[in-house]
Protein backbone atom coordinates (compact mmCIF):
# COMPACT_ATOMS: atom_id res chain seq x y z
CA UNK A 1 0.00 0.00 0.00
CA UNK A 2 0.88 3.58 -0.49
CA UNK A 3 1.36 5.91 2.47
CA UNK A 4 -1.64 8.08 0.50
CA UNK A 5 -3.78 4.50 0.65
CA UNK A 6 -3.15 4.00 4.24
CA UNK A 7 -3.78 7.69 5.17
CA UNK A 8 -7.37 7.07 3.13
CA UNK A 9 -7.58 4.43 5.61
CA UNK A 10 -6.60 6.02 8.64
CA UNK A 11 -8.66 8.44 8.05
CA UNK A 12 -11.89 6.31 7.59
CA UNK A 13 -11.12 4.41 10.63
CA UNK A 14 -10.98 7.68 12.59
CA UNK A 15 -14.53 8.47 11.60
CA UNK A 16 -15.88 4.73 12.10
CA UNK A 17 -13.47 3.94 15.12
CA UNK A 18 -13.32 7.14 17.07
CA UNK A 19 -16.22 8.61 15.84
CA UNK A 20 -14.79 12.19 14.49
CA UNK A 21 -17.27 14.12 11.85
CA UNK A 22 -16.56 12.67 8.02
CA UNK A 23 -15.30 16.22 6.89
CA UNK A 24 -13.38 16.67 9.46
CA UNK A 25 -11.30 13.93 9.27
CA UNK A 26 -10.98 14.15 5.75
CA UNK A 27 -9.67 18.07 6.11
CA UNK A 28 -6.74 16.36 8.25
CA UNK A 29 -3.35 17.02 6.71
CA UNK A 30 -0.75 14.77 7.42
CA UNK A 31 0.85 16.80 10.06
CA UNK A 32 -2.10 17.78 12.03
CA UNK A 33 -1.59 16.89 15.86
CA UNK A 34 -3.69 13.97 16.63
CA UNK A 35 -2.94 13.93 20.12
CA UNK A 36 -4.40 17.35 22.88
CA UNK A 37 -4.78 20.25 21.16
CA UNK A 38 -4.42 19.18 17.26
CA UNK A 39 -7.66 16.71 17.07
CA UNK A 40 -8.08 16.11 20.52
CA UNK A 41 -7.37 12.65 20.97
CA UNK A 42 -7.25 10.68 24.09
CA UNK A 43 -5.85 7.45 25.29
CA UNK A 44 -8.80 5.52 25.10
CA UNK A 45 -8.88 7.02 21.84
CA UNK A 46 -5.49 5.66 20.35
CA UNK A 47 -6.99 2.19 21.85
CA UNK A 48 -9.85 2.27 19.56
CA UNK A 49 -7.72 3.27 16.70
CA UNK A 50 -5.38 0.91 17.28
CA UNK A 51 -7.62 -2.09 17.29
CA UNK A 52 -8.66 -0.78 14.36
CA UNK A 53 -5.55 -0.63 12.58
CA UNK A 54 -4.83 -4.29 13.67
CA UNK A 55 -8.01 -5.54 11.71
CA UNK A 56 -7.51 -3.27 8.77
CA UNK A 57 -3.86 -3.71 8.39
CA UNK A 58 -2.96 -6.89 9.72
CA UNK A 59 -0.53 -5.17 12.91
CA UNK A 60 0.35 -6.61 16.01
CA UNK A 61 1.40 -3.99 18.33
CA UNK A 62 4.18 -4.40 20.98
CA UNK A 63 1.99 -3.87 24.38
CA UNK A 64 5.43 -3.79 26.03
CA UNK A 65 6.76 -0.55 23.89
CA UNK A 66 6.94 1.80 26.46
CA UNK A 67 5.91 5.30 24.63
CA UNK A 68 3.53 3.50 21.67
CA UNK A 69 1.69 6.84 22.02
CA UNK A 70 4.44 8.67 20.38
CA UNK A 71 3.41 6.96 16.34
CA UNK A 72 -0.33 8.61 16.97
CA UNK A 73 1.38 12.23 16.81
CA UNK A 74 0.01 12.20 13.20
CA UNK A 75 -0.96 10.85 10.11
CA UNK A 76 2.20 10.82 8.84
CA UNK A 77 4.13 9.11 11.76
CA UNK A 78 0.89 6.64 11.67
CA UNK A 79 1.02 5.74 8.26
CA UNK A 80 4.73 5.48 8.78
CA UNK A 81 4.25 2.77 11.17
CA UNK A 82 1.95 0.79 9.10
CA UNK A 83 4.30 0.83 6.17
CA UNK A 84 7.11 0.14 8.50
CA UNK A 85 5.07 -3.08 10.19
CA UNK A 86 4.18 -4.23 6.53
CA UNK A 87 7.89 -3.93 5.50
CA UNK A 88 6.76 -1.20 2.45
Amino acid sequence: MTQAEIVVSLKRLLSERVRVPVARAQALALDTPLLKDGLGLDSLDCVELTLGMEEEFGLVFDDSEEDWMHHFSCLETLSQLVQHSKGE
